[in-house]
């Protein structure tokens, strides 16, 4: 049995998901459908073992996904994503952009990672404004929760880390205690915008546009701590 609660998946158990849906996977080479389209679940495995892989989880409007490919050419860039027009664009940018270490996943990261990945996998997960899922009643659809951090954890390379960025202070609370709660994780920095080692990295289209109003962005990079 695995890890993550099928529950807590948008849209339900994975199974269930592909038993009654009647619209086919996004028609495009940088776009996989390891579940669905013969294929694609070798290609996945073949992008995993490449290494170094990157992943963002939930990239929305492809922004920085392509970015973080464009800075990291010697790296495969992974990105999940539940909306299909955002899928669409990420890889209509790549091909415009030639960015040939871009691939994309419609779905929730959470079935597949679990799923696919193997364990020091993964040299780097992003996680940026993920939905806080406000109601108690959907707190099991958040990218934060104990059994997914397990997963992350355990498919982080030796020396991996976890980027993760949001503008609410109570989800931004909420991600602290977790993740200093897990033993496997430490935590680097938050640090101001003018830090050096965040300002290097790309900044999403939702973290432009808190700067443009002045809404405060809290930054995090975990650590996975070595034995």
């Amino acid at each position: 049995m695995g890890t993550v609660d099928n529950s807590s998946l948008v849209g339900g158990a994975i199974e269930r998901r592909l038993e009654h849906s009647k619209v086919p996977p996004v028609d495009h080479a940088f776009v996989l459908a390891p579940f669905r389209r013969p294929g694609d679940d070798a290609e996945l495995a073949s992008l995993i073992e490449g290494r170094p892989l990157h992943v963002e989880i939930g990239f929305g409007r492809p922004h920085h996904l392509c970015d973080l490919a464009a800075s990291h050419p010697e790296a495969t860039v992974l990105g999940f994503e539940i909306k299909r027009r955002w899928c669409r664009d990420a890889a209509r940018r790549s091909v415009s952009e030639g960015l040939t270490n871009l691939r994309v996943i419609e779905g929730d990261a959470r079935a597949y990672i679990e799923r696919f990945f193997e364990a020091d996998s993964v040299d780097a997960y992003h996680v940026l404004f993920p939905d806080p899922w406000w109601k108690r009643r959907h707190h099991k659809r958040r990218v934060f929760r104990a059994d997914f951090l397990e997963v992350m954890h355990r498919t982080l390379a030796p020396g991996g880390y976890l980027i993760a960025r949001t503008d609410v202070p109570a989800y931004a609370d909420f991600i602290d205690e977790l993740l200093l709660a897990h033993p496997g994780f430490e935590l680097e920095l938050t640090p101001p915008f003018d830090d050096p080692i965040f300002e290097a990295l790309p900044r999403s289209h939702r973290e432009k546009k808190c700067l443009g109003l002045g809404i405060p962005v809290t930054r995090f990079r975990f650590n996975k701590l070595t034995a």
